[in-house]
């Protein structure tokens, strides 16, 4: 028996003798780092937990009852993005129909911008929005107490945040969270890591806006401390996924002298996402120095305009260029996240998207076509003008107008702009890797790397697979867009 179990709600829940359906890619790409630190936190306070991930683990929605079954939990929490919402509601009504009197629970990235969705589709007891350690913890206690909980509760944030425990990496199984290809091989995934959170930026697709700004620190102390404590699980290989990794120039390199001080610059790789215009010589030497192998740009737009008067990332052609330039001087790998399919955007800006990858000597690139996510400022444009529905993401969760089968992004619309059509973008997708790729110059660069970083041969085998989906469809056979 448990007192928790928490459910990260997946695209699709499949029943037993079901195809599954996304099997790899983005929803085992990392571990829910949300549910570890809340189970952390619950049980640094003398609560059992049971995470179940639901993709990762393929575990089909009869595993979940035989769970709730078999634990007998004070209260189920479940964990959904948008495109996990009608799930959610699924395992939740099962629950109900099949355990009385077990609360249910929800929270994540889609409550955490529409907290009403909870009074909207009146099927889980309460919602908890934001940081929820400490508010569900308490709200917990009650349910144990033999207390009622019910309604919205706002989550409480934890300062400073070295008092929040490390992630509960025990409660989960990191085979889970390696590719398919790789499961029956001795690789270990990638170590995910949080140094921080919060993002004071203002992306008009992305949710985080609807949500706050504030951005709290861990010391650097702390991160080292979480490295070394885990690193026998990933050989030293890590992930961090903090919304802008570099955001305060300062705190990174005090992470990279920690990570120097103790020996392991030479013994660590690590990647992260950041901003072209956040990067200076001395924090990219420090960086390439304690270790960091990769950096992941979210440039979106090949069009300053785009950038800067549509999505409000306004970040110049000419800091994009000097920031690669800097990643190559140092040996770190440049990753761009490009996007097509933005409000006014035009058939020549899309054409600026398709080659500003190979304009700034981008090494690897990937597009995709703009999703309006509930939370977001394209979202609020969309249905302000008539593009989506007001009630379409509550007719989701509810499953009108999706099969069993589907997924969100099945019926979902992507953006498209006026005067074109979405084959344009598609086309524009499979230009873009076609135009970047295929070419002498990019592959002598990869040579390069391989001699220099042997492992990099490997990986680029494994990723060599997904060519002919890229380079034909525009994505490849499990990415939503």
């Amino acid at each position: 028996m448990v007192d928790v179990i928490l459910i990260h709600s997946p695209m699709v829940v499949n029943r037993r003798g079901q195809d599954w359906i996304f099997s790899d890619g983005d929803e085992v790409s990392n571990y829910h780092m949300g549910l570890l630190y809340l189970s952390a936190y619950l049980e640094k306070n003398g609560m059992s937990v049971k995470i179940l991930d639901v993709t990762a683990a393929r575990i089909t929605l009869e595993d979940i009852l035989e769970n709730v079954a078999q634990e007998k939990p004070t209260v189920v929490g479940i964990s959904a993005t948008s495109s996990g919402l009608r799930s959610a509601v699924s395992i939740c009504r099962r629950i109900k129909e099949n355990f009385e009197g077990v609360p249910v629970c929800i929270g994540g990235a889609h409550v955490n911008c529409d907290p009403h969705f909870h009074e909207r589709v009146p099927v889980f007891d309460y919602c908890v929005m934001g940081e929820g350690e400490k508010t569900f913890y308490e709200s917990v206690v009650k349910l144990k107490n033999g207390e009622k909980v019910e309604g919205i509760l706002q989550g409480e944030s934890i300062e400073p945040l070295d008092d929040v425990p490390f992630p509960a990496r025990h409660l989960i199984e990191f085979q889970d969270y390696v590719r398919w290809e790789h499961r029956n091989s001795t690789k270990k995934p990638n170590a995910t890591m949080l140094g921080s959170r919060g993002c004071p930026f203002k992306c008009t697709f992305c949710s985080i806006p609807a949500v706050g700004h504030k951005v709290r620190y861990r010391s650097a102390k702390n991160i080292v401390d979480e490295m070394e404590a885990i690193y026998d699980t990933c050989d030293g290989n890590y992930t961090f996924v903090d919304d802008v990794l570099t955001l305060n120039q300062n705190k990174t390199i005090e992470l990279c002298d920690e990570i120097i001080k103790r020996g392991l610059g030479d013994k660590v790789k690590w990647n992260g996402m950041t901003r072209a215009e956040i990067l200076g010589e001395k924090l990219v030497a420090k960086m390439a120095e304690a270790g960091c192998n990769d950096l992941f740009f979210g440039i979106e737009s090949g069009s300053e305009r785009v950038r800067t008067d549509v999505i409000a990332k306004k970040i110049s052609n000419e800091e994009i260029k000097n920031a690669v330039s800097l990643c190559r001087k140092y040996g770190i790998v440049t990753n761009f996240f490009l996007m097509v399919g933005f409000p006014t955007e035009t058939h020549e800006e899309i054409q600026e998207t398709v080659e500003i990858g190979k304009k700034s000597g981008a090494d690897m690139i990937g597009i995709h076509q703009t999703i309006p996510f509930p939370g977001t400022g394209i979202y609020d444009y969309s249905v302000k003008n008539g593009l989506i529905e007001e009630n379409l993401i509550d007719r989701f969760a509810l499953g009108d107008g999706w099969s069993e089968k589907e997924s969100f992004h099945d019926n979902w619309p992507n953006f498209v702009p006026e005067g074109l059509e979405t084959k344009d973008l598609v086309d524009a997708k499979k230009r873009a890797y076609r135009e970047h790729y295929l070419r002498p110059s990019w592959a002598w660069s990869r040579v390069k790397l391989w001699m220099k970083a042997p492992y990099r041969f490997k990986q680029d085998l494994n990723t060599l697979r997904h060519a002919p989906d890229v380079f034909i469809f525009g994505k490849t056979l499990n990415t939503p867009s």
